[in-house]
């Protein structure tokens, strides 16, 4: 019996038919058309930020834009070289010759500019100016900070942002940076980069590099098996929406919600979609409008009404299960050469780390009867190329002329701090005073480039700058000034792996020593990370938290017994939820009464459209309508839903570790609208106790019959409206919804490396540069990560799977 939640082959739901045709954000969007028009360039780069002259909705001319910089750039420049004694060229009327109708739209248009100018580009550049200059003429090294943000900025690519005042800006940029010390500037890495919201919030969008190349690949003719690593969260999954610009592909997923979050996205970017779900051959296959060919249309409506699904030459995204691979390739290869198909596997490692599962033979059987001659195997964890030379050698014997790529990528643009069970901060410097198992840490974070990620920036150089490390590197060539040799070198992945170059070439006479200093300076990053629901609920900000645990039933009744709910306000709320629950019980017997007497009426459009039903099943309606109406309001007091403003007044408290009140990030609180909670007091065949949870904001996905539970908790999840999602281990495969924090319960101490891995990246996927952590209820986890694994599962199962011998 498959016991992972998620990953059941079945057909799609209503609700989940549903959930694809909901029209993702403007910005979403913005990205899924960047993604498709990136195959043909790779090299593209777009930026949303707003310029004058695009505020403006003027053309661009040299004339206007001497104009721009004149009218409202100039004044406040030179307000600055007054102030701050640097200079630049003004520019003259004389080169300002624009049309009068130019200058009327200009003169309409003041009051809005001035009122806009924060976020527009060429505003938001002089104010970095501004300040760079009045720390600078302070003397202090805050001056860093702004420099190195308005050298970032000058090279985005804002359309028509004025060039005179770029200009200006690299020109004064160079001369700054001959005085720029750069060790200083390294030691405030942390702020610079990770807490520069201007870094991110302004940035150009573009492809990622291991997107690039894969388009690169799949453009050469020969069969290829490519292996596709890189981090969680990095667009592998809308890669084939730009594969599709050329190929057909057939994009296989275990876990349903990775596919249908890709059919969301594809169907926003007008690509033509079927799905192959639970299928037990190609006549189970269903299309989405767009790919429907033959079809009739609806007389009342004027929409398609009945879709020939059979015929599928339109079809440019393919996405099944593991279960309907074969069916979907058969179905795929009727109406489309076999070379122009690429079968895009997402997660293949997904139940490698057991021993025996039901899906094993699946899998198997899958590869031995492939006939596509393009395969991509994508995978923040896949084994190493090393690792599977049985595989690859298997392809290749396959294929005539196939080659094997492997794209590795280590993406770093965000941290995601590790938090030990007692609030430290995890870091491979930590992990022993044995220098010897330290070099071998190191060389792990070497060749699993992932790791990087979960490096906090901020430790890592307290660490590099830290006097002990400084006078124990065993050769200059290690120090930072060989290693930064310009403002350029600064960036988070640089510092992350320059700080584990460090790490491994320590004196190793002097490691004891340096270890003992860097451990007693060392801080805590919360008071603990157990109370979930109570006093450590502030510490989860900006967004949702999942909490990954073996028993969730455990932890789910942890969390109600923390909650400090008092037995009487329990007792009334349980009462409310019971009688809501026979009200329920009534209402599904009705409503299965009405269904069974409107049978007969099925397919009769006008009458059912019409209102027109038999007296009797009119009378059951009104019944339904009235109990319904009997339904109590369950609601909880706001001082036991976390975060709430009474919530966090009763836990209200300074930090003891750092004099400060509150953490960083703004304490993220759920947002369960009566409406939802109403559904869910009439789901009848779900836990009381799970419902009195949902009214602190904490969903429960484990494997249970309710099927209408589950449904409204993921759309909850997907609408980041949850305060906490605890889930199995197996459901980390099952989603891709956005969470800012994360936890590891102690009862998975046993999964294994890759896996954890898996586990960690649920949290940090969205584009925002806010606070995220993982936090372990077991250390000894943390140091499995940074350890080499030997006789992994993972290696061994996809040996065997992953061949047709």
């Amino acid at each position: 019996m498959i016991h992972i939640m998620d990953l059941n082959q079945r057909k799609l739901t209503k609700d989940e038919w549903n959930s694809i045709e909901i029209p993702v954000s403007a910005n979403e969007k913005r990205i899924i058309d960047l993604i498709a028009r990136g195959y043909h360039n790779v090299t593209i780069r777009q930026n949303s930020t707003m310029s004058l002259l695009n505020y403006l909705k003027i053309s661009h001319s040299a004339e206007l834009e001497n104009y721009v910089f004149m009218k409202y750039i100039q004044p406040k420049l030179t307000t600055m070289s007054k102030k701050y004694g640097f200079m630049f060229d003004k520019v003259e009327t004389k080169k300002c010759g624009i049309k009068k109708a130019d200058q009327i739209r200009f003169s309409n248009t003041d009051k809005q500019i001035l009122s806009e100018k924060t976020e527009l580009f060429e505003f938001v550049l002089l104010d970095l100016m501004e300040k760079l200059y009045k720390y600078k003429s302070k003397q202090s090294d805050k001056w860093l900070r702004y420099h190195y943000t308005l050298k970032v900025l000058a090279k985005y690519n804002v359309d028509t942002a004025n060039g005179v005042l770029l200009a200006l800006v690299n020109r004064l940029s160079k001369e700054n940076d001959k005085i720029v010390d750069i060790v200083k500037l390294v030691g405030m890495g942390e702020s610079i980069i990770e807490r520069n919201e201007d870094l991110m919030k302004y940035a150009d969008e573009e492809l990622y590099d291991h997107q690039k190349q894969l388009f690169t690949m799949c453009k050469t003719e020969n069969p290829k098996l490519i292996q596709y690593i890189a981090p969680t969260g990095t667009g592998k999954t809308m890669s084939p929406l730009g594969l599709s610009e050329k190929h057909r592909v057939i994009f296989v997923c275990a876990a349903r919600h990775v596919g249908l979050a890709l059919a969301k996205a594809a169907i926003s970017g007008h690509k033509k979609v079927a799905f192959a779900f639970g299928c037990e051959d190609a006549e189970d296959i269903r299309l989405h409008y767009f790919a429907a060919k033959d079809y009739t249309v609806n007389r009342r409506s004027g929409g398609i009404w009945k879709v020939d699904n059979t015929v599928g030459d339109k079809v440019e995204i393919m996405i099944c299960d593991i279960k309907s691979y074969l069916p979907a390739m058969y179905y795929m290869m009727a109406f489309n050469k076999k070379e122009n198909i690429i079968l895009y596997w997402d997660e293949p490692t997904i139940t490698m780390d057991y021993d025996d599962h039901e899906f094993h033979p699946i899998i198997q059987r899958n590869w031995q009867e492939n006939q596509i001659p393009n395969v991509v195997l994508s995978s923040a964890t896949l084994p190493q190329s090393r690792e599977m030379q049985p595989t690859n050698a298997d392809f290749s014997a396959r294929f005539l002329d196939a080659e094997v790529h492997t794209i590795v990528s280590h993406d770093c643009k965000k941290t995601i701090p590790l938090i030990e069970k007692d609030g430290y901060v995890a870091m491979p410097h930590f992990l022993s005073r044995d220098y010897d198992e330290i070099l071998a840490v190191s060389k792990q974070c070497s060749q699993n480039r992932t790791l990087m990620r979960y490096i906090d920036l901020g430790e890592a150089v307290r660490f590099i700058t830290h006097k002990s490390v400084k006078n124990s590197i065993r050769s200059e060539r290690y120090s930072m000034e060989q290693n930064f040799a310009c403002v350029e070198d600064v960036t988070m992945s640089r510092v992350k792996s320059y700080y584990v170059d460090v790490l491994a070439n320590i004196v190793p006479e002097k490691w004891g020593d340096v270890f003992e200093q860097v451990s007693v300076e060392r801080k805590r990053h919360h008071a603990s990370n157990i109370h979930i629901v109570t006093s450590d609920a502030r510490t989860m900000t900006d967004g949702p938290t999942i909490f990954l645990a073996e028993d969730v039933g455990k932890v789910a009744r942890f969390c109600l017994q923390q909650s400090g709910i008092p037995l009487t306000v329990s007792r009334e709320l349980m009462k409310a939820i019971q009688f809501n629950s026979v009200i329920n019980g009534k209402v599904s017997v009705l409503q299965k009464t009405y269904e069974d007497g409107t049978r007969e009426d099925e397919g009769k459009e006008k009458k059912l459209a019409d209102g027109r039903v038999n007296p009797e099943m009119r009378r059951v309606m009104t019944k339904i309508s009235e109990l319904t109406a009997c339904v109590k309001r369950v609601e909880l007091a706001a001082q036991f839903i976390p975060n709430s403003s009474s919530h966090l007044k009763r836990f209200d408290k300074m930090d003891e570790f750092d004099g400060r009140r509150g953490v960083d990030g703004t304490p993220f609180m759920c947002d369960i609208s009566e409406t939802v909670v109403e559904q869910i007091m009439l789901i009848d065949d779900v836990e009381d106790s799970w419902k009195m949870l949902l009214l602190m904001g904490v969903g429960v996905f484990a494997q249970h019959a309710s099927v209408r539970y589950s449904e409204v908790m993921k759309r909850l999840a997907q609408e980041q409206k949850l305060f906490i999602i605890i889930a199995s281990s197996d459901y980390i495969y099952g989603t891709n919804y956005q969470f800012c924090h994360g936890y590891i319960s102690k009862d998975l101490g046993h999964i294994s490396q890759e896996k954890c891995i898996q586990a960690m990246g649920r949290v940090g996927r969205n584009n925002l540069q806010q606070h995220f952590s993982m936090r372990f209820r077991d250390n000894e986890l943390i140091a499995k990560l940074f350890r080499e694994e030997k006789d992994r599962p993972e290696v061994k199962n996809m040996e065997r799977l992953f061949n047709s011998c």
